[in-house]
């Protein structure tokens, strides 16, 4: 029985020791992500590439033609708030 204990406690120690002695993982920070990705782009082949130059254009022009769609409905609602206004005056000034 006192053979498995101290089995069980070198075990012990050894895991923490592993433990204790383990760099702790950092967060990547903004920049450190950037370059990262740089390093990753760089070290693919022509033709990956262009691919995922590709692909970047199109998520781009997505999401520009997204925020163009947010701005003409804050227009289109704009112009209805106003006609409805304008509307609301006159029927309220002829029931007068």
């Amino acid at each position: 029985m006192s053979n498995s204990q101290n089995n069980n406690r070198k075990k012990i120690e050894e895991i923490e020791a592993e433990l204790f002695n383990s760099t702790p993982i950092k967060p990547k920070t903004f920049s450190s992500l950037i370059i990262s990705v740089q390093n990753w782009f760089i070290s693919l082949p022509s033709g990956g590439k262009v691919i995922v130059g590709v692909f970047g254009l199109m998520v781009a022009f997505s999401l520009l033609k997204t925020v163009l769609s947010l701005v003409q409905l804050t227009f289109s609602l704009a112009i209805l708030v106003v006609i409805g206004y304008i509307v609301f005056q006159f029927v309220s000034k002829s029931k007068l």
